[in-house]
């Protein structure tokens, strides 16, 4: 969803290769425009949710939900469910 000028949300799915720079380079600047950030975790089967203002992420591994600036009905994931899907369980 973008919204004038920038997205509203940003979803990484965390790789070995990329997690330091997800974590320590993007997520802050990400922070600082305002934008909600999302860190997929396929091994740790959680998401990372952070908030503009988090100093600490909340850590999601059952259910999500997300109510983009504007709607009124909110996205809601499974997240035990996607991750399940994820390892074909």
């Amino acid at each position: 969803m973008e919204a004038a000028g920038g997205p509203l949300l940003v979803v990484e799915i965390l790789s070995p290769s990329t997690a330091r720079y997800d974590r320590v380079k993007k997520r802050p600047v990400y922070q600082r425009q305002g934008v909600e950030y999302w860190i997929v975790d396929i091994d740790a089967r959680v998401i990372e949710r952070w908030m503009p203002t988090d100093t600490r992420p909340e850590i999601a591994s059952e259910t999500l939900v997300w109510t983009p600036r504007g709607s009124e009905t909110p996205f809601t994931l499974d997240v035990a469910a996607y991750f399940r899907a994820v390892h074909e369980e």
